[in-house]
């Protein structure tokens, strides 16, 4: 135990000689302890009593003193300061860890949103250029016609006939009242002639010198002949009076002015006898069209029916006039044609 001691001594003077041992404060200089060593302190086995020094003085003293000066008696204070210590370091290790998982989160819905506006930005940009492609370019044409863009003018062919018309020409539409409030479905047209319960040849004798005002190109659309179908005329008396229309709109223009005919729409009140009139007529208006120079055919009357059966869809109560949805269809197909024809928007 003594040569324990001494060894010990011997250790602690060389630790004492070194300068930077003076330089740590004195609760750092010792070592601490916990509770299971407080023992070595009053535990009679580990107490040993010095009379002498180790230059021969008489001393009174025992080796519990010596123990204080290496060792350092944690109280329970201190334990409590450092098991709180190792709380609040935990505490704190926990917080900055959930600030960092917030922050983290934050980061992804940012990420999210911004990824989310970039898509919404592609989406709404795309939306708009196919839109203004769309109105560049228009609705594709109906089948069988070809349509041939040049720099002032559109080749339109159709029904084995070409047409070389200048853009943007002048519209003017003789209708029924088929056709009532076209003006506001289709803009730009340069007039449009509404006569309800017209016939062939009233428009021919009332209607038809309002074109001889019209001064260079120029396209008419006609959609009369419902009301002579009503009446009972025969297929070819509608159609003789259809040509002579033509011939009067055309007559004294030294420029094409162009002459659309519309076939004759089927009705609900229409009878096996005027259906088969109908059929006829719209025929022979197509091999008119055919012959005559400057004057083209425009099927309207299949956009009313489904296997050769009227969409009673289309039509009002009374199974004569058009609701909005028949005149919305209607409407369409003219603006279509007229935007192949001559690009009229």
């Amino acid at each position: 135990m003594s040569s324990n001691k001494k060894g010990g001594d011997e250790r602690f003077l060389r630790v004492q000689k070194d300068p930077r041992f003076w330089e740590m404060p004195e609760r750092e200089r010792k070592i601490k302890i916990d509770k299971r060593f407080q023992s070595m302190f009053h535990d009679k086995r580990f107490t040993e009593k010095y009379t002498v020094n180790k230059r021969g003085r008489p001393i009174n003293q025992t080796s519990t003193e010596d123990l204080k000066r290496f060792y350092n008696v944690s109280s329970s204070e201190d334990e409590d300061d450092d098991e709180e210590g190792v709380k609040s370091k935990k505490k704190k290790e926990v917080k900055e860890e959930l600030v960092e998982i917030e922050v983290k989160e934050e980061l992804v819905k940012v990420e999210i949103e911004v990824k989310v506006e970039k898509e919404v930005k592609v989406k709404v940009e795309k939306e708009v250029k196919e839109s203004k492609d769309v109105k560049a370019e228009g609705p594709p044409p109906e089948r069988g016609v070809r349509v041939i863009e040049e720099d002032e003018l559109v080749r339109y062919t159709a029904a084995e006939k070409t047409f070389a018309v200048r853009k943007g020409l002048p519209v003017y539409l003789l209708t029924a009242s088929i056709c009532q409030g076209v003006e506001e479905q289709i803009p730009h047209l340069t007039a449009a002639y509404v006569h309800p319960d017209t016939f062939l040849a009233r428009s021919l004798e009332q209607h038809a010198w309002k074109f001889d005002r019209v001064t260079g190109e120029a396209l008419v659309v006609v959609h009369i002949g419902t009301d002579d179908v009503a009446s009972g005329l025969s297929p070819a008396a509608i159609v003789g009076q259809m040509e002579a229309l033509i011939d009067r709109i055309q007559h004294g223009h030294a420029e094409p002015l162009y002459v659309a005919v519309c076939s004759i729409l089927p009705r609900l009140v229409d009878n096996q006898r005027t259906m088969g009139t109908v059929r006829d007529t719209n025929r022979r208006f197509h091999e008119l069209c055919r012959r005559k120079k400057d004057t083209i055919h425009l099927p309207t009357g299949k956009l009313f029916l489904h296997h050769r059966q009227i969409i009673q869809n289309y039509f009002a109560g009374d199974g004569v006039h058009l609701n909005v949805e028949g005149k919305k269809v209607l409407f369409n197909y003219l603006k279509t044609f007229l935007w192949h024809f001559c690009k009229h928007s």
